[in-house]
């Protein structure tokens, strides 16, 4: 073979090589955007799994809620009969793959339930609450079917518990949440179970220490003593004043005690 074929061999050779390497790229790009087309549902597919996990929550249960989907925003519309359901059905949406925005369009219908009914369960809600201790103390206010949630608790999770289970009261068309969460003080804690000692064990108040929930409150912020609550007379309240402020060493008392009609 002679020098110039050995050339040309090679030359073709090089060619080929970079023919070769061309072809596979280009079948890379193409594949590449196929896989990413493949792993994106479609707008149909969003829809249906948005339904599923919307029938999976219960929703269907409290009301009707549509779903329309577009480029990946779901949008929500119907009725539901409480705030808390119509919380339910945005995360639920906000879970399914897929959906990179929910439009919440869905309203909440009070059906006829007025707000002193909302009062009425939720106070018996906020008391039934298992972990709703003399420590505590919540107030309750409805400005139509709004309801405002105030007060004090202890720990950060009795504020999103009461939240949610106040949410869900059938006639609640939104809720506030403005429950303060105490600050961690053992030194708090201590005037507490101080003060509740004194209190309770007071012959005057077995009577009060005997019911399933104990109806003087006492709260302490940063040294700060206020009684909440009602009592039967303006002597008990006088007297339990006296407890609190002979049981322990702290910066200020306020007696907000009722005395029931």
């Amino acid at each position: 073979m002679t020098k110039e074929e050995v050339l040309n061999k090679r030359l073709v050779q090089k060619i080929f090589s970079i023919g070769s390497c061309l072809a596979l790229i280009s079948l890379m790009i193409f594949l590449v955007p196929a896989v990413g087309r493949a792993d994106t549902p479609s707008n149909a597919e969003i829809t249906a799994g948005v339904q599923g996990r919307l029938y999976h929550a219960g929703i269907y249960k409290h009301g009707k809620v549509n779903v329309q989907v577009k480029n990946g925003i779901a949008t929500l519309t119907g009725t539901v009969d409480s705030y808390g359901e119509k919380l339910h059905a945005v995360r639920a949406a906000r879970h399914q793959h897929g959906v990179r925005e929910v439009t919440d369009d869905i309203t909440v219908s009070p059906s006829g339930v007025a707000p002193q009914q909302i009062l009425k369960k939720a106070r018996y809600d906020v008391l039934t609450y298992s972990f709703y201790t003399i420590f505590d103390h919540i107030t309750l206010e409805a400005e139509a079917n709004r309801l405002i949630v105030g007060g004090q608790v202890t720990e950060p999770y009795k504020k999103s518990d009461l939240g949610n289970i106040l949410a869900n009261i059938k006639g609640v068309t939104y809720l506030k949440n403005n429950i303060q969460v105490l600050p961690v003080s053992f030194m708090d804690n201590q005037v507490r179970e101080e003060i509740a000692e004194r209190i309770y064990g007071d012959p005057m108040f077995a009577n009060y220490a005997n019911q399933a929930n104990p109806p003087i409150h006492i709260i302490v912020d940063n040294g700060n003593v206020t009684l909440y609550g009602a009592v039967d007379s303006l002597v008990d309240r006088q007297k339990a004043a006296i407890d609190a402020r002979f049981a322990a060493t702290y910066f200020g008392l306020k007696n907000d005690l009722r005395v029931s009609a």
